[in-house]
């Protein structure tokens, strides 16, 4: 029986969760406290997966960093494709640009021209706060053990131009005869639950390398490959500006 998520592969898709059952006199005990820990997280993370969708919610714009062949990426939060919330509280460090490949190392469809490279932003789940250790665990010495996880990011550099944004329909049969077809949504949900994939990073931007040691430019980087997540104000948005109402208004007490 799956009990954690320390397990989880992508390989394991939906699962079924193990909550803690307490009663008086109960022992809790490490085992039991990551429990309740991997049950929160796991609900949470397979509802922002299944419900919002992976992308950015706000902000992570990639600039030209001050000094040197580098960009930056600005403060903001994303989900990944696992469900992960990826949350950058102040500017990143710079990420160095790779030199552009003088000659030609792969055929793939978005490495034309050569000269590009992508930005992703990943989750990562790093140990912190070392604190003494006071018994060991079944005679496995050990003086000192981090105490806490710090959710964290990590900026990566990819070879090649990120996949183009889809923007087709999967619902080509949605409106028939001016009526929702409630039989095609029925069978968009029912085709099955999405795969989680192997890379959950999230693609931020395009970025054309500079020849020789220049710096990129402004214009180098193209933020359009970037999924985002679908907000209910992004969405009530979206309504009024295709019903051609662009007149600025309050919406629930919101500005």
């Amino acid at each position: 029986m799956q009990t954690t998520l320390h397990a989880l592969t992508p390989s394991d898709q939906v699962h079924t969760f193990v909550r803690n059952r307490y009663f008086y006199g109960k022992l809790l005990d490490v085992f039991h406290f990551e429990l309740e820990s991997d049950y929160l997280n796991g609900k949470r993370w397979l509802l922002n997966r299944l419900i919002s969708g992976y992308g950015v919610l706000c902000g992570l714009d990639v600039q030209v960093a001050p000094n040197g062949r580098a960009v930056v990426v600005t403060p903001g939060v994303a989900l990944d494709r696992a469900g992960h919330e990826i949350i950058v509280p102040r500017i990143t460090d710079p990420v160095p640009l790779p030199p552009r490949p003088a000659t030609s190392t792969t055929t793939a469809a978005n490495c034309e021209p050569e000269d590009f490279v992508h930005l992703c932003i990943c989750f990562e789940q790093c140990e912190g706060d070392p604190t003494p250790v006071m018994v060991d665990n079944c005679g496995q010495a050990v003086t000192c053990a981090s105490s806490s996880y710090q959710e964290r990011y990590r900026c990566v550099i990819r070879d090649c131009k990120a996949p183009d944004i889809q923007m087709v329909t999967g619902l080509p049969d949605l409106i028939m005869n001016g009526r929702l077809n409630y039989y095609a949504l029925v069978e968009r949900v029912t085709r099955g639950c999405p795969a989680l994939p192997m890379d959950v990073c999230v693609p931020l931007a395009n970025i054309r390398l500079p020849s020789g040691e220049d710096p990129p430019k402004a214009s180098d980087i193209d933020i359009s490959p970037r999924p985002i997540v679908y907000s209910n104000d992004l969405l009530f948005d979206m309504f009024l500006a295709l019903g051609g109402d662009a007149v600025p208004r309050n919406r629930g007490g919101k500005q």
